[in-house]
């Protein structure tokens, strides 16, 4: 089953009785806070913000501050775009760490810089560098060089489809398997190219289980013997992470976490 139809079947199969009301939490706005950096330079975050302050969802947020950040050294962004995190990631660095903010898609790191340049001061953009690979190749070239990582990956993001009737329309089940043999590429190639004894978040909007504990299942089974799953501490947890759904956390989400330590 395809489109509208489809999508609620498949959906409903994942979550049973809860799916209408999960549904219903999609449709409704986010929760979201505003980001923004005071005259001293140290990042806010703003309950009900203003129109002009940026936004973004508040367990984005919670995603982006609990990737453990080393004193110095390179943190990578690894699908930066449209650089919310990378904002956050900014503003909660010691200014001896490098930010390296990566999105393959063109348009899409025009859109980051903007971004960046538009909400970072000076002193603290100098530090973030804009990049245009594709991280699920980067670790050819690329191993144990970044000293903490956050992998946010592109995912099937229901709450969009279902707010988009064209999206929704051409819905199929195809769409979240294509999508976590992506995330995985990504997740692999990022776990090569951390530095042993450091960090990695990854994190998905998707609900389908599919492009969350699918794709770290495949981490464990590969390199379990090189990583620790650690504690997430909220949300609803998973098999190895958490999640965290509107209908039960006032607005927010959804969002899937999961907090990786690569083994020395």
């Amino acid at each position: 089953m395809t489109g509208v139809a489809g999508f609620d079947a498949f959906y409903k199969n994942l979550y049973g009785d809860r799916w209408e009301g999960l549904r219903a939490a999609l449709l409704d706005p986010n929760d979201a806070l505003g980001v923004r950096f005071n005259a001293e330079g140290e990042i806010e975050f703003i309950e009900d913000p203003p129109e002009g302050i940026y936004r973004m969802d508040r367990a984005s947020i919670e995603a982006a501050k609990m990737l453990h950040l080393p004193r110095e050294g390179i943190v990578l962004d690894a699908c930066a775009a449209p650089g919310g995190k990378t904002l956050v990631l900014a503003g909660c660095s010691c200014p001896q760490v490098r930010i390296e903010a990566n999105e393959l898609s063109s348009e899409r790191r025009r859109r980051l810089r903007d971004v960046l340049d538009g909400q970072l001061p000076e002193v603290t953009r100098t530090r973030v560098s804009v990049t245009g690979y594709d991280a699920a190749r980067l670790c050819r070239t690329t191993k144990n060089r970044y000293d903490a990582i956050l992998l946010d990956a592109p995912c099937s993001s229901e709450r969009h489809v279902l707010n988009s009737h064209r999206a929704l329309s051409t819905w199929t089940p195809a769409r979240t398997r294509q999508l976590a043999l992506r995330q995985w590429s990504l997740l692999s190639s990022c776990f090569l190219m951390l530095k042993p004894g450091c960090c990695l978040v990854y994190s998905t909007c998707s609900i389908s289980p599919i492009e969350n504990d699918g794709v770290l299942q495949r981490l464990v089974e590969k390199y379990g013997n090189h990583c620790d799953i650690l504690d997430v501490g909220w949300g609803e947890k998973t098999s190895f992470g958490a999640i965290i759904l509107p209908d039960t956390a006032h607005g927010a989400g959804p969002l899937f976490v999961t907090h990786i330590h690569k083994k020395c």
